[in-house]
Formats: structure tokens, sequence, C-alpha cells
């Protein structure tokens, strides 16, 4: 994924390049790469963590459907990357609606267009360019405070953040609002966020007792979770093929769904970065599929998602089933709800095998699939090490 943001980052200089972009906006581009350069030269291992975060994915997307020097993008990614490598600058962005949005870190409401950002090692300083006055932060500044500044909330017990101030963090989903930047007043926010907070820390406690593996996984692989609204009703989530590592949601109605919502989407996350280095099916195939998860007929790429990401819920309830201090109504509804995803798994598995569109890799991951379907047995609830599961299985 990282070789991948680098090219998408280059490509932004390149649709310059072959357009007629006035001279200065040619130069400010090349300044902001240089930015880049210097960061990953000052500290490659933070650069890498901080090219990687979700949002960084759909802020390219978003740059390149603009004209080539619009918004500015490339100069608040600039500034994001080098914030974390706590590489010192100098520079002037724009911030549109009086927003300078900073992806990964946090928001600062100058009420002007025009920032001037002044980084070292260990400051942050920002202030609206007619004017002297500004703040000035101190790392970490996703955690700093002052007048007009909004920093990403990490969420309690991990390193993953809420994160709720970036415009372009749920990219451009159809149907949904992911809401200003700013909304509600500080007390509103505050009382989202809140929400937010109590129902992670439920899901993270449920797993703690029942799947720790999985507490482990989730951990280490959700960078942000993205709250959004729906314009429809019933529950919705999303992960973005441009930015792994987001949980795209809204806020489930119980601890229990959000785990569900957690593992559903962290094995798209999964997917996505493992077809970045091995594809899996072949490209061009218009056949689409039924499934038992969507009334619409899906795209091969489509049905080898869900039935990956169905497979992790049918793993996640047959741990459930098992678990020690269950009562026996909730091993009964546990195991209900495995079996009904087995069956929905099996009827995949027999289409992906039948569609002739996987890669040779493809069908040795989806004969993996059907291994780790055929062993979530009572018997292997009761005797198989977590340990012993195979890495398909996750």
């Amino acid at each position: 994924m990282h070789s991948r943001r680098l090219v998408l980052l280059k490509s932004l200089l390149t649709h310059a390049e072959r357009h007629a972009v006035p001279p200065s906006v040619r130069q400010r581009l090349n300044r902001h790469w240089r930015l880049l350069e210097q960061a990953e030269g000052d500290d490659p291992p933070a650069f890498r963590e901080a090219l990687a975060y979700p949002s960084v994915g759909t802020w390219i997307m978003h740059a390149l459907s603009m004209p080539p020097g619009d918004g500015d993008v490339l100069g608040a990614l600039a500034a994001a990357v080098a914030l974390s490598t706590r590489t010192g600058f100098r520079m002037t962005l724009s911030a549109p609606g009086g927003l300078l949005t900073l992806p990964g870190i946090g928001v600062y409401s100058a009420h002007a267009e025009l920032v001037r950002v002044v980084a070292g090692p260990r400051s942050l300083r920002l202030a609206p360019a007619h004017r002297r006055s500004g703040i000035t932060l101190l790392p970490p500044y996703n955690r700093a405070t002052g007048p007009g500044w909004r920093g990403l909330r990490p969420l309690p017990g991990s390193s993953t953040l809420l994160d709720d101030l970036d415009p372009w963090r749920a990219g451009t989903l159809p149907a949904h609002r992911s809401g200003p930047p700013i909304t509600g007043g500080a007390a509103a926010d505050s009382g989202r966020a809140r929400d937010w907070t109590a129902r992670w820390q439920a899901a993270l406690a449920l797993l703690a007792g029942a799947d720790p593996g999985r507490l482990w996984e989730i951990a280490a692989l959700v960078r942000s979770v993205v709250p959004i609204t729906r314009l429809a009703q019933g529950g919705f989530s999303a992960t973005l093929g441009s930015a792994p590592g987001a949980v795209i949601t809204e806020l489930p109605e119980t601890a229990w769904g959000l785990v569900a919502v957690l593992v559903h989407e962290t094995h798209h996350s999964k997917l996505t970065v493992l077809e970045d280095l091995t594809p899996l099916r072949l490209e061009g195939g218009r056949a689409v599929h039924h499934v038992a998860w969507r009334p619409d007929p899906r795209p091969v790429g489509a049905v080898l998602h869900g039935t990956y990401a169905h497979l992790a819920l049918a793993d996640l309830w047959h741990h459930l089933a098992a678990r020690r201090g269950a009562t026996p109504d909730a091993r009964t509804a546990a195991r209900a709800r495995r079996e009904a995803y087995r069956g929905q798994v099996a009827e995949a598995l027999v289409v992906l095998r039948g569609s002739g569109e996987l890669t040779p890799e493809g069908g040795r991951f989806t004969d993996g699939m059907a291994w780790h379907l055929a062993s979530l047995t009572e018997r292997s609830a009761r005797y198989r090490p977590r340990s012993q599961e195979p890495v398909t299985g996750r």
C-alpha cells in the first residue's frame, strides 16, 4: 500500500505537468513534494505510518478528481506527514470555508481562507494569514488544545482515532453524509463522542472476554472509526478501497453490533491490502452473481470480499458459542448465527469456484476459506486452540 500511495501522490505532480497550470501552481506543488521527501528522510518509519493513515487515500483520490493544483490538497497532506516526522517547515495553506484540515491530526477553524503554518520539532503554530495572532500547539497535536483547534480523539484502550472532523474521511459515499467538520457546537460534538466512546469500550470488553485474538487484530489494524449518518433507515458500514484501516459506520445500537461491524470491515481492509500485493481475480470479468446477503447481483470481486467478511462473522459466532460463562440460551443463539453465516458462505464458495474469474492465487485463497469453513464445528470449538487457526480464516 505504501508504494501505491507514493505513486498516487506523484501522479498529482504528473497531472499538473500535463496541463497548462500556472508556474506558481507548479512551483507550489514541487515545494510540497520536496517537504514529503524531507519528511521521509527525517524519519522513514513515521513517514510510512503517516502516509498509510486511511483518509490520506481519500484525500488523494479527491485531489485527482479536481483540476490540477486546486484545493492545496498536496500541501495539507505534506504538512500532516511532516508533523508526524517532526520535520520543520513554513508554508501558507488554503483553508476552504475557513477550515484547515490536517489529515489524521485535526482541524483548525481559522475563519480565513489562508493559514500560516510554522512547524518545528516540538511545536506547531497556526494563524490566519491576515493576522499576527494565532495559536501554538505542542505534540501530540491531536491531543493539544487551543482556540479554534480540534484534534482527532483517540478511542480508549487503543491507538484508533475517532475521525469525525475531516470533511473527506468518508470519501464520496452516495446517500450518506458525514457532516461538516464542526457541527452542532462543542457540547453536541462531545455528546456524540461520548456515545462512540462508550460503545467502543463495551465492544472491546466483549471481545476481550470472548475472542482475544480478534481484539488484538482490531487494535492492530483499525486506524480510524469514521462516524456517518445515513439518509436512509437501517444500519450501514463500509470500507473504501482507497482507505483500508478505516471503519466507516453509523453508530450501532449495541456493543455486539459494533463488534460485528469491526470484524466485518477489518476483513474488507485485509483483503484490500492483499489484493494490492497479489491479484486474486482476473481483470475484465463482467459476470454478476447472486449471493445470500445482497438482493442485487454482484461482480466476482464483491463476492470474494463478501465471502471473506461473512466467513469472519461465522468464525466470530463460533467462538462466542464456545466462550466461558455463556448461558445455554446465549450458546444456542450464537450457534444459530454461526450456522446462518456458514450457509451463506458455503453458497458463495460454490459461486467463486464456478466463476472462472479467479487467478491461481485466488483459487488457493478460496480453498483456504473452504477449509476454514469446514473447521467451524462443535468439536473444534471445544478442542482446537486459537493459535492453530489458518490465516485465511482471520
